[in-house]
């Protein structure tokens, strides 16, 4: 019932995003790279590089200033894990996939700056854990569900091109079957372009 649950959520997003582009005729191509976390209860999470890469379009204006937004993303986050076992210490990575739907409400000031916050909702691709050399799936520990709430600033400039920073912390309990409660965290540095459709 929760896939076809996210599943739907994920297919209306593609419906709303896709109408809003022949209605506003706008579409932004998005690039992040950033810092990817796990925090929470567990103590043994480290932090690695993550990214996303995605769309945004445009939902609706509600003046010139204050607009909806949409967004379908790819995004690639987790942790590095070390534990100390009999006296040696094993190291390891969990890398978690995700597609991402956030609606962003965005202020806007008419010389470019901006600042936006939002909901993130997420499912769950795949995800792997990696250490000495192996790789196991680790998807059956993860919940398939994931609530973040990016809150970002930037600056959009005249040329279609636009630059910010947003932290999303994520609400959801990440762990599937484990007592501890561990939720994903993203800090990114993001790209847009603004491609005007005919």
């Amino acid at each position: 019932m929760k896939r076809f649950l996210c599943i739907f959520i994920v297919m209306a997003i593609l419906v709303v995003i896709a109408q809003s582009c022949s209605v506003t005729r706008e579409l932004s191509g998005e690039v992040s790279v950033g810092k990817s976390s796990i925090y929470g209860e567990s103590d043994s999470w480290q932090d690695p590089v993550g990214f996303q890469v995605g769309v945004v379009a445009p939902i609706k204006n509600f003046n010139e200033s204050i607009s909806l937004r949409g967004e379908l993303n790819f995004s690639a986050q987790g942790a590095a894990w070390e534990e100390s076992i009999l006296g040696s210490s094993i190291s390891g990575k969990v890398s978690l996939f995700y597609i991402m739907a956030p609606f962003v409400a965005r202020y806007q000031t008419k010389s470019g700056f901006f600042g936006e916050a939002g909901l993130q909702p997420g499912i769950l691709l795949s995800a792997k854990d990696k250490y000495s050399g192996h790789s196991d799936n680790y998807k059956e520990y993860v919940n398939t569900f994931d609530l973040g709430i990016p809150l970002g600033v930037g600056y959009e400039f005249k040329n279609n091109i636009g630059i910010g920073i947003r932290v999303i912390p994520g609400i959801t309990n990440i762990n599937k079957e484990d007592s501890a409660k561990d939720r994903n965290l993203l800090a990114l540095l993001r790209a847009t372009y603004t491609f005007k459709l005919k």
